[in-house]
């Protein structure tokens, strides 16, 4: 058996362990993204307008991010969540910035929102951004 016909799997075991690499930095950096989000929300008059949430998604980390999903809870008087929904929000969100948004109220009185998920666009360095 000659050496090349050996090592035949060597290009292959090495794309997998990069591949493998650059999963696991990913997940790191979506890791590190995620907890640096946070939503800030109020309930407008609802005179002239359907009854909607609207607020900003507060990105702190160095990453820009879009397709937001923002999970509603409908809470209790004890502040306990008696019914949750997903709702997208198309934002593409700069790193260290922020972006609005406005959603359809669901019923009930108190709301707590959390971002659930999100896709990670790309690193920004500190003159890309706004």
């Amino acid at each position: 058996m000659t050496a090349l016909r050996r090592y035949r799997w060597l290009p292959l075991a090495t794309v997998m362990i990069l591949t493998l690499a650059a999963v696991a930095a990913a997940q790191h950096a979506q890791d590190e993204v995620a907890r640096l989000l946070r939503v800030e929300w109020e309930l407008p008059s609802q005179e002239w307008t359907r009854p909607r949430i609207v607020g900003h998604v507060y990105n702190d980390s160095g990453y820009r991010i879009g397709s937001v999903r923002l999970r509603v809870e409908t809470l209790d008087a004890a502040k306990q969540p008696i019914r949750t929904q997903l709702a997208w929000i198309y934002v593409d969100v700069p790193a260290r910035s922020r972006a609005y948004f406005s959603l359809r109220r669901p019923a009930g009185d108190l709301f707590r929102l959390t971002v659930e998920s999100f896709v990670l666009i790309a690193r920004e360095g500190v003159s890309e951004t706004p």
